[in-house]
């Protein structure tokens, strides 16, 4: 009896000679189609499948694999459930490739297994690797039942028949679409066929795109980027089109040996689609990159990792990774350092020359916005900025080099992320992509807000703990406040009294040191004494200069000032002492109307019990009695509105310092505190036209304390000569003469006429003066109403609380606050409307 394996062949190899015109190709067609299908048929038993890759698995992924069985037998989609676990088997002892080298394009594999059977089989075993190992050159000797042409038939896929019968012409086309994947220009034919051509102008796309990478990458090209982290994206390229070469080269080896065995024109570009998806996207890139470097050549990468593409989203990070290197190196070195190592400027941070030290901090570093890496934010930007510059203050300012040791644990994170991810890059194509999810780049955005987080958080403690301790800056801010702002009223009112005298002179008849002394007699006389050495130490007396050639008198010449001096210029700049001189000089002014109508209440105070013999000028001094006090509750509720107004801003910033918190944060509530003062006090750019206003009324106050001067020594001579006249009748009554004679008589009389006179014209001027002041209180009230800060709506409130103005105006009849205007001119608008409505209408 004939063995069944040689029955079936026998009858296979008839088959084949009846059906095809190539009985040979057909017959070894059939047989690896029989081939393939053996180890399926061989193994009957579903069972014995899933026992055979269990073997293979850990528990854990035999248990994942035991669920995802169950769940396919429950399924309903899938019916040949062991042709499924073959194909697991079967791809479970393919050996691994052990390549040292990352795999970043798919390895060719186009060899067609062909079996052999009888004697053919040692010849078939050794052929079902992949196609041949052999170079370019044909004349390599052959070995019999080695790769063939596969034969023409229709359901054929791996092939396109050519006009002619051989399959050389195939296999020229083949290797000059391999050569023009390098760049190499090859002559097509036009005799092919519009499918060849077809095939053939997609493999060819790849060597335009090799191209257009290798110009990138050329430094004679004027495309390459410059730069530490142009050299990285040129590197990072030139990697990827080094192992682009590697597969060009295994591919030429498989579809050129012998006579070209499986390696078609079709198959060449089912293989090429994996290498012309990752060379597009690596052209694109290379394309958003040129002439760009440092961070806005990272934010053109970065852009591309939040492609909807995995793949090229992959491919992004990558790149990303390894041209933000130098970045981080230069992040690290100056976080820790507070030094700028950047030859080709492309660090987001710009150091400045021949900034003085005091400016340090806020002019000799900043960022330079569109270097700033579209991965961070601004808010991180500052933070770094803030960092560095925390770091280079303590050593040039404070003289204090602080140790790396202090937050360099805190960049820790950032180094063990950036090492993550450069050894995902060293492995494998299919084990890198499936780490690249994991593995946490340090550019990303949680491991790079927590690490410059925590440097910022801890090189910023260590700066205001040295300020605060060594450098008492809760002790010179709070005397900013009590002396430069009038904040210490005993200390104020005294060195006014004792200064009054020597200010009422000419401002160039005084002198510095006289000034002094009368300064540091007042510090001893008040609770100023208590100060430490070091704020006392600080106050100084100062003169404006007289720039204009007015005749100024001292009040308009004196200031206080607080000179600082080392670390603490940076948070009293010259431009911050300016804006302590201009308070002080309106706060100044507005405590010295105050205190010149105190000092006018207690002359009239003196004066009033001398006038039992006067009732003539009863109604002029009770009538001045109520504008003086009018006068002094306006200077009061100014004077209360700007400490108030500021009240909360100070508390805040006193409170921000006293927790040691960065010292930009401190700096911006100081200017703020200086906002609140300055708006308050009406000197701030917001202000300007109530600056007028405020001026025209001051200026009318200090006149009333003049009209009172010539008011009091108008009835002192008078008094005086009244005095003197009775002291002229005692006399001669004394004598046994007359009192009073006729001479005696009409001069007394000529003299009260001229006194009634002097009354009569400081009425009048009384009542002018009253006339302009109320007209310029009214309108400072007007414009205090109509203005956009509440605070100073709410002043305007309190110079009228009891409406005695508004009811001397028909302007403030109404409600005049910011949200009655926006009402008025919301129905102001209703009201043009509804007339043009009924204009329409007619």
């Amino acid at each position: 009896m004939e063995h069944p394996a040689s029955s079936v062949a026998s009858l296979l190899r008839k088959l084949c000679e009846g059906l095809s015109p190539d009985p040979d190709g057909a017959y070894e067609l059939a047989l690896s189609y029989l081939a393939t299908n053996e180890k399926v048929r061989s193994v009957k038993d579903e069972r014995q499948l899933c026992q055979k890759i269990n073997a293979r698995m850990s528990a854990r992924d035999s248990d994942k694999f035991n669920e995802s069985y169950a769940k396919l037998k429950n399924s309903f989609v899938l019916k040949q459930r062991v042709a499924v676990l073959s194909l697991l088997l079967a791809l479970s002892e393919t050996p691994q490739s052990s390549e040292s080298t990352m795999q970043l394009f798919p390895m060719p594999d186009l060899a067609v297994p062909i079996p052999a059977v009888g004697s053919t089989a040692a010849a078939s075993s050794s052929s079902k690797s992949t196609i041949g190992s052999a170079s370019w050159s044909s004349h390599a000797p052959k070995q019999q039942g080695s790769n063939q042409s596969l034969p023409s038939i229709p359901n054929n896929n791996s092939g396109i028949p050519f006009p002619s019968n051989d399959r050389w012409s195939e296999r020229s086309c083949v290797r000059d679409a391999v050569l023009a994947a390098t760049g190499v220009k090859a002559r097509g034919s036009s005799t092919w066929p519009r499918p060849v051509q077809v095939l053939y102008s997609r493999i060819t796309h790849l060597g335009f795109l090799h191209d257009r990478l290798k110009e990138f990458i050329d430094p004679s090209s004027e495309l390459m980027p410059q730069g530490l982290m142009g050299e990285g994206l040129v590197t990072s390229i030139r990697d990827e089109l080094t192992e682009y070469y590697r597969s060009i080269a295994i591919l030429q080896s498989q579809v050129c040996e012998g006579d070209g065995g499986g390696g078609t024109l079709r198959r060449v570009c089912v293989w090429a689609q994996e290498p012309l998806h990752r060379l597009t996207w690596l052209a694109n890139i290379a394309h958003t990159a040129h002439h760009k470097k440092g961070g806005e050549l990272a934010s053109c990468v970065h852009c591309f990792v939040r492609h909807g593409d995995e793949r090229v989203a992959t491919l992004a990070r990558r790149l990303l990774t390894a041209l933000t290197y130098p970045l981080l190196l230069m992040l690290t070195r100056w976080l820790l350092h507070g030094e700028i190592d950047d030859p080709f400027n492309e660090f987001f941070i710009e150091s400045r020359s021949g900034v003085p030290i005091d400016r340090m901090w806020h002019d000799k570093y900043r960022v330079r916005e569109w270097m700033v890496p579209s991965f961070m934010s601004r808010e991180q930007a500052a933070q770094i900025l803030a960092t560095g510059k925390s770091v280079v203050f303590m050593r040039e300012a404070c003289a204090d080099e602080p140790m790396p040791a202090d937050h360099h644990h805190h960049l820790h994170d950032l180094l063990k992320s950036h090492a993550a991810s450069v050894t995902s890059l060293g492995r494998p194509a299919e084990a890198a992509d499936a780490s690249d999810g994991a593995a946490t780049a340090w550019w990303e955005a949680h491991g790079l807000r927590a690490g410059v987080g925590a440097a910022h958080a801890a090189a910023s403690a260590r700066l205001l703990a040295a300020l605060t301790t060594h450098h008492h800056l809760l002790d010179h801010l709070a005397a900013h406040r009590r002396y430069l702002l009038l904040a210490q009223g005993d200390f104020v009112h005294h060195l006014m009294t004792l200064l009054q005298e020597e200010l009422n002179k000419p401002a160039t008849s005084l002198y510095v040191h006289n000034l002094t002394c009368t300064l540091e007699t007042a510090v001893r006389a008040t609770n100023a004494q208590f100060e430490p050495p070091h704020v006392l130490a600080r106050l100084h007396v100062n003169l404006y200069p007289n720039c204009d050639g007015r005749e100024d008198s001292g009040w308009d010449v004196f200031a206080l000032q607080y000179r600082v001096d080392g670390p603490l210029g940076t948070l009293f700049p010259a431009t911050c002492a300016a804006r302590y001189r201009a308070l002080f000089t309106q706060l100044w002014r507005v405590k010295r109307i105050e205190h010149a109508l105190h000092h006018a209440w207690r002359d009239h105070t003196i004066l009033q019990k001398r006038l039992r013999t006067m009732p003539e000028v009863w109604g002029l001094m009770r009538r001045v009695s109520c504008l003086r006090a009018e006068a002094l509750r306006l200077c009061g509720a100014l004077q209360e509105a700007s400490f108030e107004g500021a009240e909360a801003a100070w508390a805040e910033l006193l409170a921000a310092a006293a927790a040691r918190q960065h010292l930009d944060r401190l700096l911006a509530l100081h200017h703020r505190a200086l906002d609140r003062h300055s708006i308050h006090a009406m000197i701030h750019h917001t202000t300007q036209e109530l600056q007028s206003y405020l001026g025209n009324v001051l200026n009318e106050t200090l006149s009333l304390r003049s009209f009172e001067t010539t008011l009091h020594a108008g009835i002192n001579r008078e008094l005086e000569r009244r005095d003197q006249l009775e002291q002229l009748k005692a006399e001669r009554v004394s004598r046994g003469e007359f009192p009073v004679g006729s001479a005696d008589e009409a001069r007394d009389k000529e003299k009260r006429k001229i006194f009634q006179q002097f009354l009569a014209n400081r009425k009048a001027d009384l009542n002018v003066w009253a006339r302009t002041y109320r007209g310029h209180v009214t309108t400072l009230i007007l414009k205090l109403a109509l203005h956009a800060e509440v605070s100073l709506q709410t002043l305007a409130f309190r110079l009228d609380y009891s409406d005695f103005y508004k009811r001397g105006d028909a302007k403030l009849h109404e409600p005049l606050t910011y949200q009655h205007k926006r009402l008025s001119e919301i129905g102001l608008h209703l009201a043009k409307s509804k007339l043009m409505d009924n204009s329409r209408k007619k």
